[in-house]
């Protein structure tokens, strides 16, 4: 919930103003899905450290945006030096994001001024959140605990209250553990499935030097799982980083193309600009209304969804990549659950363990090996008499010959 919210508050700087302040945001988008959820580890590491610095900047460009304004009404020189509209410093300015506000355009003000306001309430509330979890756990935890000076409770009822319900209980936990390796396996499937098909339309929805990198993955993946050739954990960490990486840069490269600089430096028209699919979504401004966001709506569907189809590969990709390097944790959990796993049979040498990481030969086609087995709870069916152990059988026979 914490992270849909930043992420959510994080994209509309991006979308409604295009300058160097949202072009840090769209940054911190970017990095955002390559660290840990929030919990209680996570927190006073990296992820933590990434909240702070996100409400760090937040704040300081609020104050910039503050601090400008005062000294354009304070300072009549200041408002010389900046000129009129479309002048050299107004340009600069507005492209840093620090400009003039047009107190008669309230909306456009807005607009301006709004986003940070809005990411520095999002990072505020998500820190808060975060930091109030552990503590709420720890004080759970706390209460769940038996008082060890209390004095009225029978030491030998708890025991039996321990020892009784163990069978059970070993139940429940090899059921989770199932249902949980389960979920992890699914899930790992369904988003190679739409890694796989996001590849496809990022290559196809608009065609480019760009986006034949995707279409060329999109064909080397699909072969290589149709030959069945066998891919290691760390060839498929390697394919995910590298799709991640490039997406951010092509997102990237597609923002700072927004900026009237670009366009200019490179016109969209140009055998380049058409070359590698940049296209000019926002419009260079009107020097009498420079506040006003001027949107450009002759390109064709696929263009404006393209980009949003990079943002979500790139997610995708880093999901993928800490779904592959969360197997070993639960791998742990399931042995603590008490597991173990099944003797294999003759013949059966060569098929995965189901609590075993999987291994780099055993993968093959793309897929880990999911033909797995969880062993039956030893549970002795009640009613029955217990079968003699070895030696008490060996012991009674030599008893019937004496």
């Amino acid at each position: 919930m914490t992270a849909t919210l930043v992420n959510g508050q994080q994209s509309r700087p991006c979308l409604f103003r295009v300058n160097a302040l949202s072009l840090v945001y769209l940054l911190f988008l970017l990095l955002l899905p390559w660290f840990p959820g929030p919990s209680r580890h996570s927190i006073p590491g990296h992820t933590g450290h990434l909240l702070r610095a996100l409400l760090g900047f937040s704040l300081l460009f609020l104050a910039a945006h503050l601090t400008f304004q005062i000294c354009l009404h304070t300072v009549p020189h200041l408002d010389q030096l900046l000129g009129p509209s479309c002048s050299t410093w107004d340009t600069v300015s507005r492209h840093i994001g620090v400009t003039r506000l047009d107190l008669k355009d309230v909306p456009n003000a807005i607009r301006l001024v709004a986003p940070d306001l809005g990411v520095l309430a999002a990072s505020s509330l998500c820190l808060g959140v975060c930091r109030r979890r552990p503590q709420t756990a720890r004080r759970s935890q706390r209460a769940q605990e038996p008082d060890p000076d209390d004095g009225g409770v029978d030491t030998g009822s708890l025991v039996g209250l321990r020892e009784a319900p163990a069978l059970p209980h070993k139940r429940k936990s090899w059921l989770a553990a199932r249902f949980r390796i389960t979920a992890h396996w699914l899930l790992l499937a369904a988003g190679r499935t739409l890694a796989i098909v996001l590849l496809a339309l990022a290559g196809i929805a608009h065609p480019s030097a760009f986006s034949s990198v995707y279409f060329l993955l999109f064909l080397a993946i699909c072969t290589w799982w149709a030959c069945h050739f066998p891919i290691s954990p760390l060839g498929f960490s390697a394919l995910c980083v590298t799709v991640g990486c490039f997406g951010a840069g092509h997102l990237l490269c597609l923002y700072c193309y927004q900026t009237p600089l670009a366009q200019s430096m490179l016109p969209p028209a140009s055998i380049w600009a058409r070359v590698f699919g940049l296209k000019d979504f926002v419009l260079p401004r009107n020097c009498s209304s420079p506040s006003v966001l001027v949107l450009n709506t002759g390109h064709d569907w696929p263009v404006y969804v393209s980009p949003g189809i990079l943002l979500l590969l790139c997610y995708t990709a880093t999901s993928l990549l800490k779904l592959q390097a969360r197997w070993p944790a639960d791998w742990v959990s399931a042995q603590a659950g008490a597991l173990r796993p099944r003797t294999p049979r003759a013949g059966t040498a060569g098929l995965s363990s189901p609590l075993r990481p999987p291994q780099g030969k055993e993968v093959a086609g793309g897929d880990m090996e999911l033909e797995v087995e969880l062993t039956e709870v030893d549970q002795r069916p009640q009613g029955q008499a217990r079968a003699p152990a070895p030696k008490e059988e060996a012991a009674t026979q030599v008893r019937g010959a004496d």
